[in-house]
Formats: C-alpha cells, sequence, structure tokens
C-alpha cells in the first residue's frame, strides 16, 4: 500500500530503535510475512513479481467491470469497497492490513523495516493494550477513509496503521535523530515532511497503486488517537467511577433498610410487617444471595 525510504534511528536517549524489539512486534512481522508467503502460494509464478493489481476497467463501451486481485486468497481478504460494502465482507476492514503487495516485495519490505525501527518504542511508551488498540483502529481507520475517497480501488498493506505508529513515536519523542539517508533529521520534521507529501499526492494524485488516502488516515487517526485517546479514556474511567459510587450508595441505602426491618421484626415479630416490606426483604435477600454467587 506504500513505500518507505530506508532509514536508520538512533534515538537522542541511548537506546538503539529496534534494538529490543517487544513480543507483540514480533509477533505482527511473523503474521505479515506469514500471510506474504500464503499470498505467495496461491499467486502463479508469472503473476507474483509482474502483475499490475487494479480496481476497476472499461471496455470500448465504457461498461465497467470489476477486476478480482491475482489470486482468490488476496481477493477474499484484500479491502475492496464492492466487495466489504457491497456484499458486507466486512473482515476486509481488518484482513487487508495483514496483505501486501505480491507485484513488489518492497511494499512488505519497508511496512515491516518501520514497524521494527518505531513500534517497540511506541509500545513501551503506550502500553501493550493501548498500542494494540491504536493499532487495529488506525488500520481500520485508514481502510474506511481509503474507501470514502477511492472506492474503487482496492487496498491492501499495513502502511495506514503504521502511518499512525510513526506520528505516534514522532510525538512522544519529537526530539530523536533519524539518519534518513545519509542526513540526521528530527522525528517531529521527518513525520512532517511525510505528511506534506501524502496531502500533495491526495490533492494531486499521480496514478498508481499506491493507497495515498489510506496513509493519510492513519496519519490523521495516530494524531488524533495520541492527543485526545488519554481524555477519552480517563472520561470513561470517571463515569465508572461515578457509576459505581451510585451503586456503593444504593447498597448501603439497601442495607441500612434491611437493618431497620430487622429490628422490627426482633422487637415486634414478622407479623408486624407490611406486606410491601416483607416484599422488600424478600427482595433484598434475593439480590444479596445473586451478588455473592457471582
Amino acid at each position: 500500500m506504500s513505500n518507505y525510504n530506508d532509514s536508520y534511528y538512533k534515538p537522542g536517549f541511548g537506546v538503539t530503535i529496534g534494538s529490543k524489539w517487544t513480543r507483540v512486534i514480533m509477533i505482527l512481522i511473523i503474521v505479515n510475512v506469514t500471510i506474504f508467503i500464503i499470498q505467495l502460494l496461491f499467486s502463479t509464478i508469472s503473476s507474483q513479481w509482474g502483475a499490475s493489481i487494479m480496481g476497476v476497467s472499461s471496455d470500448a463501451d465504457g461498461v465497467v467491470h470489476h477486476v478480482v486481485g491475482p489470486d482468490r486468497f488476496t481477493t477474499l481478504f484484500w479491502l475492496y469497497q464492492p466487495l466489504a460494502i457491497g456484499k458486507l465482507w466486512l473482515w476486509q476492514f481488518v484482513t487487508y492490513m495483514f496483505l501486501h503487495s505480491v507485484s513488489d516485495p518492497w511494499h512488505i519490505i519497508f511496512n515491516m523495516l518501520v514497524l521494527w525501527m518505531f513500534g517497540s518504542e511506541v509500545e513501551k511508551a503506550m502500553g501493550t493494550r493501548r498500542f494494540l488498540t491504536m493499532y487495529f483502529t488506525a488500520g481500520i481507520f485508514a481502510g474506511i477513509f481509503g474507501c470514502m475517497f477511492t472506492p474503487d480501488n482496492p487496498i491492501l498493506g499495513a502502511s495506514g496503521a503504521i502511518f499512525a505508529v510513526e506520528i505516534a513515536f514522532a510525538m512522544f519523542y519529537p526530539n530523536a535523530t533519524i539518519i534518513f539517508f545519509v542526513f540526521p533529521i528530527k522525528a517531529k520534521y521527518l513525520v512532517m515532511i511525510f505528511a506534506g507529501i501524502t496531502v500533495f499526492n491526495c490533492l494531486m494524485p499521480t496514478g498508481g497503486n499506491v493507497a495515498h488516502f489510506a496513509h493519510l488516515g492513519g496519519l490523521l487517526y495516530g494524531f488524533l488517537f495520541i492527543r485526545y485517546e488519554p481524555r477519552f479514556s480517563n472520561f470513561i474511567i470517571s463515569r465508572q467511577n461515578q457509576q459505581k459510587e451510585k451503586e456503593y450508595r444504593k447498597e448501603e441505602e439497601v442495607r441500612t433498610a434491611v437493618d431497620a426491618l430487622l429490628d422490627k421484626v426482633n422487637r415486634t415479630g414478622m407479623k408486624s410487617l407490611t406486606r410491601r416490606e416483607r416484599n422488600f426483604l424478600k427482595n433484598a435477600s434475593k439480590r444479596y444471595r445473586k451478588m455473592h454467587d457471582k
């Protein structure tokens, strides 16, 4: 889905990027490479390195024909809007990010290289759960974004999610120095360059099979996630705490009422309770047993 320039990163705080990759990053790379091998097995020798993956074509009469992928496996799992939406193949919004172009091996090489370089540091900064949440939701959002602007072009590749990882890295370590080709550049400026190129390619498309709008979607989502997800999480936690406090107060009120009724029974006997009071005790007893059976 995208092509990256090879780069080497040496953070300002003295840890070499990729030197201690996490288990999650290792698993993501292994899964991507394994699925790429499966794609190659499903593709014929002639289509592996030469087939052009196109979304639609038109005949002499202007009739549009949908063109399938290089093999059935790819067609089933890449993201193609007429299939994902038209036939409700909704799994494609997730599976497409594990597929890569079999006609261009550099596609998966650069994607996995960038994931290896930046992913571990971003995961360490965010925590595994938040990192995986951002990675997969960014991929889904990038796919939706791409389908909105280029609905007739199939999308495949992890680039949308990896663009989110890149911008997350730049937001966590903006002054980290990256050797881009032979030029040292700070992470925040490198991401600005990538973002500028992506926006330019979206506004002035030059053709080709690069899903620029999916890249832009990944960048936007990554920025918004890092900027606002903590606030959203804190809001959810606050609401949960408020609900727990409300339930606790209610339990205290029920317990106080039950104690008062039990005191009444001890003084004047069960017959002194009204029907409403007896039903209240009965329901409170059921609720107590239900809570302790969990």
